[in-house]
């Protein structure tokens, strides 16, 4: 039987693999005043999914595979797979910042979440991570593509 918590985990470390090679790829940033070049927030978060799927790996194999877990794929990893396609192409459309406020709220809504302090705590970490990204780092993120 198909256990999705070796399948998963094992995909997710195929790719980053990939990635992993192709962030290698990049050239620096030459109209940039940056302290790290283009690869190094990719670099990172490459590393931390595999350094994250691997320990689900071993607390698998630990944990044994004698229970089963259901079916490889649910309707909320479709809806999950979805959304990053969704927002991957709206971030290329509408820039970092529209696409990033967008996607926090529409996942509120669509979870049906009442309590105002998430949306704020959402649009704060967009506002945040813009904010830090322009300048704090100098690394400028993806801008509107229809303008």
């Amino acid at each position: 039987m198909v256990n999705r918590n070796v399948v998963f985990p094992s995909i997710v470390i195929l790719f980053a693999g990939i990635a992993l090679w192709l962030i290698s790829q990049f050239e620096s940033p030459m109209y940039q005043d940056a302290s790290v070049d283009a690869s190094f927030f990719p670099t990172l978060i490459v590393v931390m999914q595999i350094v994250i799927c691997a320990a689900l790996l071993i607390q698998q194999k630990l944990k044994g595979m004698e229970e089963i877990d259901g079916p490889l794929m649910t309707k909320m990893s479709v809806f999950g797979i979805g959304y990053l396609i969704a927002y991957a192409v709206a971030i290329n459309y509408l820039g970092y910042l529209v696409a990033s406020l967008i996607a926090f709220v529409a996942y509120l809504i669509f979870f049906k979440v009442k309590k105002p302090v998430y949306y704020a705590i959402g649009l704060g970490f967009v506002f945040t991570v813009y904010y830090l990204f322009g300048q704090v780092f100098y690394i400028a993120l993806p801008e509107a593509n229809w303008m």
